[in-house]
């Protein structure tokens, strides 16, 4: 049973009554519920093309769980699993497993989020009948009461006494207009359902379901209904005049994909090389007449001024000679292309929600180098459009390296 403490009020005026008998509501202001998990857990060994998406809806787990998966394997990053690998799936359990409907879980918070009153934990008391705020919440928006009804369970007659007391019922449609003359009355020029693409080299598109300016302030603002923007993404988003408002959520919760590593290069040229190589091969390299000398690894990375009768000798002392090419980010893979570290040029996306495919609310890409070593991934870029870039991509467990 869950422990409840309760605080009880008079909704109106004392004396009112309806044809069904006295009006009260009792609200209940803690409320400690005993959260049920899944019943077992299995073991499941991940094939090619396998993702964890596919993962979660073959065995009919929900999105909502992602988050719980990510932290029982240690995933750094849920987008990245291998084919062989075992990964623990909760299974079956109760009512934390079961979908609840849409408007329970968004709209309602959404209509709270664009300034609505929300009553979703206490009781109503219409003479003998109750209305479970939990099941049918309480919602107030300019001064007009609404009981949110999405499965029809009032009938007919305390219908009746909630229209005579003044409080209308909504469905999941009537929600959504409410929402949308909240978002209208409040904002100007507003837009639904639409897509915005910033960015010059660094592209982040993103999807949302209003968009207009504060009628207050004039800042242009995003409105969702679900809540799918971490902290750090609003803040990139901040950067280009965008603020967003949405539902308040644990979910996303970044910390628990891993937080990234920053590295920024200092220096020019072969000091920047240097303080790389010490990064990635753990190495501390010398700079000489010559260039940059790695007695470890046996690898001599020379200017393109050194005589090639100084480069045969260097070679038949037993190093591997890399010549300057004066870009920085080619000197780094003729390097790596002679150490045991694999790197490839890529276009890393972020999607939000993770995983979500073509559905996704943004989308971020980025140009730059991946670094594998034996203990972590690494992302080489020579700058990012924005600095508010790097907490995302941080929050979202790259390990970043700007030169």
């Amino acid at each position: 049973m869950a422990k409840r403490a309760l605080l009880i009020t008079l909704l109106f005026t004392l004396g009112v009554s309806t044809a069904k008998g006295a009006v009260y509501e009792i609200k209940i202001v803690k409320v400690k519920e005993k959260k049920e998990l899944p019943s077992r857990m299995i073991i499941y060994k991940v094939k090619k093309g396998d993702t964890l998406y596919g993962i979660l809806k073959k065995f009919k787990i929900p999105f909502t769980f992602l988050n719980r998966v990510v932290k029982i394997n240690r995933l750094k990053n849920p987008n990245l699993i291998y084919a062989g690998q075992r990964l623990k799936l909760p299974v079956g359990g109760g009512s934390s497993a079961k979908k609840e409907p849409f408007a329970l879980n968004y709209l309602i918070p959404a209509l709270k989020a664009v300034g609505g009153r929300v009553e979703n934990e206490g009781v109503f008391f219409l003479g003998n009948e109750k209305i479970d705020y939990r099941k049918t919440p309480k919602v107030e928006v300019g001064g007009r009461k609404f009981i949110v009804d999405l499965s029809k369970s009032l009938d007919e007659e305390t219908r009746k006494a909630l229209k005579d007391l003044g409080i209308g019922i909504l469905n999941e449609e009537g929600l959504r207009k409410l929402i949308t003359e909240q978002v209208e009355r409040n904002f100007l020029e507003v837009k639904r359902n639409g897509k915005i693409v910033l960015g010059l080299n660094d592209i982040l598109t993103y999807r949302y379901d209003y968009m207009g300016y504060n009628k207050d302030s004039g800042q242009l603002t995003v409105i969702n209904l679900k809540p799918e923007t971490p902290e750090s993404l609003k803040g990139l988003l901040r950067s280009y005049g965008i603020e967003v408002i949405e539902p308040e959520t644990s979910q996303l919760d970044a910390k628990k994909e891993g937080k990234g590593e920053l590295k920024i290069l200092a220096g020019e040229g072969l000091e920047k090389l240097r303080s790389l190589v010490k990064l990635l091969l753990k190495e501390k390299g010398e700079v000489d007449e010559f260039g940059l000398k790695l007695p470890k690894s046996k690898i001599y990375v020379v200017y393109d001024y050194v005589d090639p009768e100084d480069r045969v000798k260097l070679e038949l002392q037993g190093f591997k000679v890399v010549v300057l090419s004066g870009n920085f980010l080619v000197d780094v893979e003729r390097l790596l292309e002679i150490v045991p570290l694999a790197s490839k040029r890529v276009n890393l996306i972020l999607l939000e929600p993770p995983l979500s495919g073509e559905k996704f609310r943004s989308r971020f890409e980025v140009k730059g180098l991946l670094i594998s070593t034996a203990k972590k991934e690494w992302f080489l870029v020579d700058a990012l459009d924005k600095p508010e870039e790097i907490p995302y991509l941080l929050d979202r467990g790259v390990n970043l390296i700007i030169y």
